[in-house]
Order: C-alpha cells, then structure tokens, then sequence
C-alpha cells in the first residue's frame, strides 16, 4: 500500500521541460498522485503555468528559435497570445541549469500554457485526475510582479470554480498573504503553507514579522512553524526536506498538520520521508520516486 503521496514538481522537471504539457504527461504515466505547477497572471488576466517572473533565457527560445540574449521581458507585461508565441520546450546546452538536469529530455514546441489547459488536459486522462497542486507565485518584496494579494486570489478562486477544481486541487504559495484570501474568498479550497529557510531565500527570516507570513510572528508560537500554520487556517505544512528534523515534524505532529516538503529528489531523501511518516513529497523525479514508494 502507497504511505506517501508523490507530486510531479513543475510536471517532472528532472525528466521533461516544466510546466509544461509534456512535463504534465510524463508525471501521470509515472503514477503521480499529484502535479504541482507555478501560476502567475498576465497582462490580459490570464492564469498561466509559469514559475519565473521573466521569461528565462536557459529556457525560452523566440519564434525564430533563438534563445533569448537575457532575461525578461516580464509575464506580467505579456498578454497571453504574445506568452504563446515563446517555445519552451529545452533547456540551453550552454546554460548552467543544462548541468542540474542532463537527463531531461527536451520537447520541441512545447508553450506556456494556462491553468486552464492543464485542467482540460487532466479531464480527458482515462486513469482520472490527479490533484492539482497549485503554487502561487507572489513575493511581498515585488509588488509590481503580481496583481495585489486580494485580486490575484479573486482570479484564481474565480478560475478554480469555473473549472470546477475546488474539490480537485489545493493552493499553496510561500506568501501566506495569498493563502489567507484565498481562504476568506472559499473556505473549502485546501491551502499548503510553504516555508523556505535556505540563507538564500529564508521566507521565515528570524522569526519576527517576516513579511512572507502574513502578520504571524512565529515567537509568538516559540517558533513552532507548524503551529503558525494551523493559526492561519491552513490545512498542511510545506517546508523544504533540508528543513526538516526529528523536532519539527513532531511538533507538526503534536497540532495535527500534516507534512508536504519539497523537493526531495534522492533516494535518502524518499526514504527519510517515509520514516517520519510525512504526508507527500513533491520531486522533480517522479518516477523514481513512486517506484520507492512502492518498494519501501
């Protein structure tokens, strides 16, 4: 019997391009039980799959086919027919991010898509939907990236009703701003309250007022972080694998929110998951991952 839930990061960004269509499908013949996936709006309010703020030069290529020379311009300055035009499908050979993932096999053609398309796409699979993990892209520092807190969590509840999607997926984001409206807007959607504690991007910060945490100041909860996550109305945790320890999934534990981190792509990893009894794990290999899962 499967004890831990897999989510396909990006799709299977190990294995195909991400966020993408062909990432969607390779996840779902690999078993997942989820797909994860980035959204962010456009200039005509579109809801589209896409993780950076500005199109990425290892990964975008014009309608010529030739890779862009820096990146930009930003996807909330694009509408949707002008996203499309962008092929997506390969990461730059010369690029760095080539060298973390070699054994992703590149998917000419492939577009930017929208949340809608990926919902249809999942409405046609025979084996049935997975769930849709929905990451909101939204950085407190970046205002001008994203519509306001309160209008992007509209679009979205507006889209995931309209897709009929509210029983059928969950909403996280490590801006916990758009977690909370969200909630307010449809208290039925689960919400995953991602934490990031890497000296890179820190989003609990020194655990007093971290903008990333909605007015939550984890002192207040002797920097439990799970704690603060059930004060916030959300339903599970998502920290990182590299976050986690022997304390804070018993603290989680001891409140009753279950665990999803993030992204736990060896081995050890999978298997460190499955001792502390976690909920999921999302990976950029999926299939490695489900085939664990099974085995352990």
């Amino acid at each position: 019997m499967k004890t831990l839930l897999v989510h396909g990061h990006r799709g299977a960004r190990g294995n195909r391009p991400e966020n993408t269509l062909a990432g969607f499908a390779f996840g779902v013949e690999a078993g997942v039980d989820g797909l994860e996936l980035d959204i962010r709006i456009s200039a005509d309010s579109q809801i589209i799959v896409h993780h950076d703020e500005r199109l990425n030069c290892d990964l975008t290529r014009d309608c010529s086919r030739r890779w862009l020379r820096h990146n930009g311009p930003a996807i909330y300055d694009l509408t949707l027919a002008e996203l499309k035009k962008f092929d997506i499908g390969r990461i730059n050979p010369t690029s760095e991010l080539s060298k973390q993932f070699p054994d992703q096999v590149s998917v000419d053609g492939e577009r930017i898509c929208t949340l809608c398309e990926v919902a249809e796409f999942c409405n046609d699979l025979p084996t049935g939907r997975p769930i849709l993990n929905i990451e909101v892209k939204s950085d407190p520092f970046r205002p001008h990236a994203t519509p306001p807190p309160h209008e992007y969590a509209l679009l979205l509840v507006r889209e995931l009703k309209k897709l009929e999607l509210i029983d059928n997926s969950w909403v996280q984001s490590f801006d916990w701003r758009i977690l909370r409206q969200v909630q307010q807007l449809c208290p039925e959607i689960t919400t995953c309250y991602l934490t990031s504690q890497a000296p890179g991007y820190d989003t609990v910060g020194n655990q007093n007022n971290s903008p990333w945490l909605a007015g939550f100041n984890l002192m207040e909860f002797n920097g439990n972080i799970a704690a603060a996550v059930l004060a916030a109305g959300g339903r599970i945790w998502g920290p990182s694998i590299d976050d986690l320890s022997n304390q804070r999934v018993e603290e989680a534990r001891a409140v009753g929110i279950p665990i999803h981190c993030w992204t736990v792509n060896r081995s050890d990893e999978i298997k460190q998951a499955l001792v502390w009894q976690l909920a999921g794990v999302t990976t950029d290999y999926p299939e490695l991952a489900v085939r664990k899962v099974h085995r352990i």
